[in-house]
């Protein structure tokens, strides 16, 4: 069980080259600033309030929607069966921390350090926003117990939390191994998890004292900072763009959207390397090579899983493939579910 200060973790996680050295909480130098902490049911005002934080969001989300703003999952294929996944475009994939609100109960579901916590119904508290230095869409999460002088207030920033601490409202935090891919999004945005299911809208946070909206995705236990990629195949024709109807403007399978893909996944849910970040490797096959731009059908195609582009041993198939190239891009392409 790591415990740390939220300073800190400020210092350690948020700004690493700030703690080369030894840095202590100074919590008894703390200026007071008792404003941060909201009485319960205080009105907090939405991040569209900031109209150039807003724009800063909507500019480094890495979502492009449609025009009735739903994010819509395109294919690809993992383990020769077609798959659905998210795209959020390059991201870091350093770990930054977000905190939630618990208490100890053994109903909770979060398990650290011979403890269990279950969390307050106060929205997590992040400190970055895409467009913000250090953003990820990964985050560690801190669980901070409240103490019984906690009366449902309503701390909406990393500063508030230091208030808390200061009052008396809060213990020591308990910086947990898990790890949880939550994009932050335009508060516009809305999800389509699954083909006929109806679009979701985001969920809430706290940031700097506004409120934000994020979605939801994987969930990982990991003590190491930065997540690992694992392999995406992106297959391209010789002398060709890649086989995407997005990359190439054009509906292959002639189905009204630019959502398909020949995207082979080396990993998916269920597999313990699997984390919803890849690192793309361009993968460019003979013309002969039957997929989803001639087949017309987004579950049919002849290179649907790693097997198919290389052998036992790694060795790129000669018959399929021309060459195999690292692009050094990492994405997040969480799969649906």
């Amino acid at each position: 069980m790591k415990m740390l200060g939220i300073p800190t973790i400020v210092l350690t996680l948020l700004s690493p080259a700030l703690s080369s050295g030894c840095v202590d909480p100074l919590t008894s130098d703390a200026v007071e600033r008792p404003e941060l902490v909201l009485a319960a049911g205080s009105q907090v005002l939405p991040i569209a309030a900031d109209a150039a934080k807003t724009a800063q969001i909507a500019a480094h989300d890495g979502l492009d929607t449609t025009q009735d703003g739903v994010v819509r999952a395109s294919t690809g294929f993992w383990n020769g069966e077609a798959i659905r996944f998210f795209d959020f475009g390059e991201s870091s994939a350093t770990a930054i921390p977000l905190i939630r609100l618990v208490v100890e109960s053994a109903d909770g579901t979060h398990h650290v350090g011979g403890k269990t916590y279950a969390e307050l119904p106060h929205p997590p508290i992040f400190d970055k926003v895409p467009g913000d230095a250090g953003y990820s869409p990964w985050w560690t999460v801190v669980l901070l117990p409240v103490t019984e002088r906690y009366a449902g207030e309503l701390l909406t920033s990393f500063a508030a939390v230091e208030e808390a601490r200061r009052e008396g409202l809060v213990a020591t935090e308990v910086v947990s191994d898990e790890v949880v891919n939550c994009p932050v999004v335009a508060a516009e945005a809305l999800l389509q998890r699954s083909v006929d299911g109806a679009p979701e809208a985001p969920e809430q946070a706290y940031y700097k004292g506004k409120l934000i909206r994020y979605f939801s995705f994987d969930h990982i236990h990991t003590d190491e900072a930065v997540v690992s990629a694992p392999p995406m195949y992106e297959l391209r024709r010789e002398g060709g763009e890649p086989i995407s109807e997005a990359e190439r403007g054009v509906d292959f399978t002639v189905d009204g959207d630019l959502l398909d893909t020949n995207d082979v996944f080396l990993y998916g849910p269920g597999d313990p390397e699997y984390t919803g970040f890849v690192r793309v490797t361009s993968v460019v096959v003979k013309a002969g090579a039957s997929a989803v731009d001639t087949s017309g059908d987004d579950h049919d195609s002849d290179l649907e899983s790693v097997d198919d582009l290389f052998d036992a041993s790694g060795v790129a198939r000669s018959d399929v493939v021309v060459a195999v190239s690292a692009t050094g891009r990492v994405l997040n392409y969480p799969i649906a579910r």
